[in-house]
């Protein structure tokens, strides 16, 4: 496998959730697309800004930029992430993710 060699395929979410009569978050899923990206390592600078602000990256992949639809979450492997931070690197998008707490049961309309 070459480095820059795509090497992970993530399913990009757009969840919309909405309040019901007694407060409980009912997640849906709006769109789902599936993609396939670079998975490259946090630079050490990255590391250590991440743990100033207490946002510990745990995933970070490059994907083509026409690719990327606004998704603010991302699944990988049956896991949700949320989108922390982009980064437009030419015709790549850096996506920074971090693990979320919702999982695919929580979101009506997703099938892991």
């Amino acid at each position: 496998m070459f480095p820059s060699s795509p090497n992970i395929r993530l399913t990009l979410l757009k969840i919309n959730g909405v309040q019901d009569t007694i407060g409980n978050r009912k997640l849906t899923l709006i769109s789902s697309k599936e993609v396939i990206g670079i998975n490259f390592s946090v630079t050490s600078k990255e590391f250590y800004e991440s743990k100033k602000t207490d946002i510990r990256i745990d995933v970070a992949v490059r994907i083509q930029s026409f690719l990327y639809d606004g998704s603010r979450n991302a699944m990988i492997d049956s896991k949700i992430y949320k989108i922390e931070r982009t980064y437009i690197s030419g015709q790549f998008i850096e996506l920074y993710l971090v693990e979320a707490k919702i999982r695919i049961g929580d979101i009506n309309g997703l099938v892991g």
